[in-house]
């Protein structure tokens, strides 16, 4: 479950899963995603049999992986197997990827507008050496 330094990649179980979270569509589709996974955890039977929990339980995963990635993706990443601590386990990993992702995408993006952006402490700096230069020159040279 480890991942590459292509922060739109993410490797799970010998697949490679694109996720661009940049692109506005994508984003959506995540969110929506999420949502409905929350909506269907409320619905699920806690009172029925364990066996039928565990299967309910697991299609809320592989139901989520469809909405991202597309039609049998959820099969694809669990081989079939209905696993709680397996879909608990790759959920982890993708909330990882996820906020790794982000934490690059905004990394880059300061970065970028750092360079096209004045230093603010830079600058900071040069406005107070002018004003003291400034101040000198009205106080005849004096420093107080």
């Amino acid at each position: 479950m480890s991942q590459n330094k292509n922060e739109r990649i993410w490797k799970i179980n010998g697949l490679e899963l694109e996720l661009d979270l940049e692109d506005a569509d994508v984003f959506e589709k995540t969110m929506k995603a999420f949502e409905q996974m929350d909506e269907d955890g409320k619905n699920i039977d806690k009172t029925g049999k364990m066996p039928e929990f565990i299967k309910r339980y697991c299609e809320i995963y592989y139901n989520a992986f469809d909405r991202i990635f597309g039609e049998g993706t959820g099969e694809k990443i669990f081989s079939g197997k209905k696993n709680m601590r397996n879909c608990d386990e790759v959920w982890d990993s993708f909330i990882g990827f996820m906020q790794v992702a982000v934490k690059k995408a905004n990394a880059r993006r300061l970065q970028l507008s750092g360079k096209y952006m004045p230093n603010r402490d830079q600058n900071r700096e040069q406005r107070r050496k002018k004003r003291k230069k400034n101040f000198n020159t009205y106080n005849g040279g004096k420093n107080r």
